[in-house]
């Protein structure tokens, strides 16, 4: 057969519209299902991290008290980027300081007096953490001990605070933070049914 028998089908590289519209088709599917997952990974992550910094910073304030022979308080205030816990001595009630030993908390976090609103998981019990906690601001004294700290007397308590955070999809994360009054910091996390670590 001879070259000018042959016809030749020439294809233009590339692709065609079908293809890239099936691509795009997949793409936002996956992009649909992945995106809230990755959300309630990032809510999650922020979650554990204010927690871990609450944790690391009531810490930080049993060490300086037994460091500075001084009852401490750890103290809570809302800012304009988000809630703040800082560090200072009991009887100072002024507000937080560049200087003032402090974490953020994270913006999406709100502090929870308890978590009495709807859908909000139940308060730890006595039964669970072994005291019943206070969710006043919390002092260590000298001893590094955790106490209510009122008018120059310090009283050993336990202590508990809950957290809640925002988030686009899906139910809220919870988180609480526990001082026994023995002075052991444990984090808490909500997992729909139950306060594990």
């Amino acid at each position: 057969m001879s070259k000018e028998g042959r016809s030749f089908t020439r294809r233009h590289p590339g692709f065609s519209l079908l293809e890239l519209l099936v691509v795009v088709l997949i793409m936002i599917v996956l992009g649909v299902i992945a995106i809230p997952n990755m959300v309630t990974v990032i809510s999650d992550a922020r979650l554990r991290g204010g927690a871990t910094n609450l944790s690391g910073l009531l810490q930080n304030s049993r060490m300086l008290a037994v460091k500075e022979t001084r009852t401490k308080t750890t103290r809570f205030a809302v800012m304009s980027n988000g809630p703040v816990a800082y560090v200072k001595d009991a009887p100072d009630s002024t507000g937080v300081a560049p200087t003032d030993p402090q974490v953020q908390l994270g913006t999406p976090l709100s502090k929870m007096t308890p978590p009495l609103e709807t859908g909000a998981p139940p308060q730890l019990t006595s039964g669970v953490l072994g005291f019943t906690g206070q969710t006043c601001n919390p002092s260590f004294n000298t001893s590094g001990l955790p106490c209510s700290y009122s008018g120059g007397n310090c009283t050993n308590a336990g202590f508990v605070y809950y957290f809640k955070d925002r988030r686009p999809f899906g139910k809220s994360g919870w988180a609480a933070v526990s001082v026994s009054p023995a002075g052991r910091i444990k984090r808490w996390f909500w997992n729909g049914s139950v306060w594990a670590n």
